[in-house]
């Protein structure tokens, strides 16, 4: 076999070996091993690798950091109106 094997390549060739032959097997293994870089190279482009996530988390952590910027904000506006209203009053 031309290309290096993992542990689930050898397994499955060994055990298609025995039934079918070398030959077959060999050529089996391959034509799997071939299907499935296609699909993740076909597939790639939508998965998300650790450096989105990060970035997803980032854009995240600013968001939440700007809503506890406007809810202090909106906040104090209140007790601001709050106390002017009851200066008003007396």
């Amino acid at each position: 076999m031309a290309n290096s094997l993992n542990i689930s390549d050898i397994r499955l060739y060994n055990l298609l070996k025995s039934k079918y032959g070398e030959k077959e097997a060999e050529e089996f293994v391959s034509l799997i091993k071939e299907e499935v870089n296609n699909s993740f190279e076909a597939k790639k482009d939508i998965l998300a690798t650790k450096e989105d996530i990060a970035k997803v988390e980032l854009k995240i952590s600013q968001a939440e950091t700007k809503m506890i910027l406007w809810a202090f904000v909106f906040w104090v506006t209140q007790l601001g109106a709050i106390f002017a209203f009851l200066k008003f009053l007396h």
